[in-house]
């Protein structure tokens, strides 16, 4: 057991031990009796940038969001096992347990909308309603290893990170997010953000989306170069009974690109789910 530490935003940084002795650490802002669980994109930490300046605009008088360092990534250790599907998922679950939630909304964001997915369909009791910002899909997306070392080169260096960025982005991100976002993504193990780039291109488990129970929204950006409204529609939504798609005028960064409006979704959403 670890001892909480404070951290911006009133927030308390925690840990908890998986059953493969893996420590995974998680930040917990609010105090309400709805809780959120926030995952990050390829390279981020929910202990850093990835779900800060969302934060700074919900309401969370009756919420607590609890976002994840998945394991390599942030303030959470780095093995050099676990990178599955099935083990990301139980690392979740034990974060789940570790802030006593027996039921929850899953919040994924880019890569981590698959592992939302997953989680929502292998364990729907325990999933309330999902909200999947910019997702990878649950079918496998065709990415080469060539655009992941490109990814890994372009990203390692302040130098080039800006530009890397930009090809995601509708508009440059304020150098201040640059600068967390460069941070999150050099601590991440090199395994880490290998490992899930690929776990991105293999094993489809659409075919098992129909189990979810939990309603879905799925939020889009316009110009989103990777992972279009279009192709969110056909490859996310029409897989899931009740989804639906909302829009936002910008590129794929929408957490830190639109973070007032993936808020107001956000509380929006909760506000239409039954207790």
């Amino acid at each position: 057991m670890t001892t909480p530490t404070t951290s911006p935003m009133n927030s308390v940084l925690d840990k908890v031990k998986t059953d493969d002795g893996v420590s995974i650490a998680y930040q917990v802002t609010g105090n309400g009796s709805r809780t959120v669980l926030a995952l990050h994109g390829w390279g981020g930490a929910g202990s850093g940038h990835s779900w800060r300046e969302v934060i700074r605009h919900l309401d969370l008088r009756d919420l607590r969001v609890v976002a994840i360092d998945l394991r390599g990534h942030g303030a959470s250790d780095q093995p050099d096992f676990g990178f599955t599907l099935e083990g990301f998922g139980r690392d979740i679950l034990a974060v789940a347990d570790h802030v006593g939630v027996e039921k929850f909304v899953m919040t994924g964001y880019s890569m981590s909308g698959r592992w939302a997915q997953w989680v929502s369909c292998h364990f729907p009791a325990r999933v309330r309603g999902q909200i999947l910002i910019a997702p990878a899909p649950a079918s496998a997306l065709p990415l080469g290893d060539d655009l992941l070392e490109g990814w890994m080169r372009e990203s390692a260096d302040w130098g080039t990170f800006e530009p890397w960025v930009r090809q995601f982005t509708s508009e440059p991100l304020a150098e201040g997010i640059l600068e967390a976002y460069f941070n999150d993504i050099s601590r991440a193990s090199e395994l880490a953000k290998r490992e899930t780039f690929r776990m991105c291109c293999r094993d489809d488990f659409s075919g098992s989306l129909g189990a979810t129970l939990a309603p879905t929204l799925v939020i889009a950006g316009n110009q989103d170069p990777m992972l279009s409204p279009e192709f969110l529609r056909q490859e996310v939504v029409a897989r899931i009974k009740g989804a639906r798609l909302a829009r936002t005028d910008c590129g794929h960064e929408i957490p830190v690109e639109r973070p007032a409006q993936a808020a107001a979704l956000i509380e929006a959403f909760l506000a239409g789910l039954r207790d």
